[in-house]
């Protein structure tokens, strides 16, 4: 075996179990622009709402940002579903995306939501949902689903998981 094959295997034994341990790729985005740019990377929380500045999207964005840590460390995005982005507000610590008021549309069809419904829902890392409510949902119900699913066993693994 070649030097450089050994290096090779050593290095790719040595970093697998570090691959096991990470949910997010380093090719995830941070904000991604999109639910497939999100896919295998986040939990999306699609939270459609009738305008920007509905209580129930403010409660919900509230009620995130009080558990920022915990969101953060499930992989949970804030994305709001609004008819008129430009004035969306936005949490101050846990993660969340604008996206583009056509994916946006899209979305909203994909999920049959008509404009004026309040709807939550998450999405596991595939894009499947794994949850839906017509108000706010609690950081504890999130995370007694999120606790469940299989990637969720992986991930909790990780030195200093929650």
């Amino acid at each position: 075996m070649s030097c450089t094959r050994r290096a090779a295997l050593v290095l790719a034994l040595f970093l697998a179990p570090l691959a096991l341990h990470a949910q997010a790729k380093l090719t995830c985005k941070v904000q991604p622009a999109s639910l497939a740019e999100a896919h295998d990377c986040w939990r999306p929380l699609l939270v459609f709402s009738p305008t920007d500045n509905n209580p129930q999207l403010i409660a919900q964005e509230h009620i995130l940002d009080l558990d920022a840590d915990d969101m953060m460390d499930r992989f949970v995005l804030l994305v709001p579903i609004v008819p008129n982005a430009k004035h969306t507000p936005t949490p101050l610590d846990s993660p969340w995306t604008i996206m583009p008021q056509q994916q946006m549309d899209q979305i909203r069809a994909r999920f049959h939501i008509p404009n004026s419904r309040f709807q939550v829902i998450l999405l596991d890392e595939n894009g499947e949902p794994a949850l839906s409510s017509n108000a706010p949902i609690p950081t504890s119900r999130l995370k007694a689903i999120i606790h469940n699913m299989p990637r969720r066993k992986i991930e909790k693994q990780r030195r200093g998981a929650n």
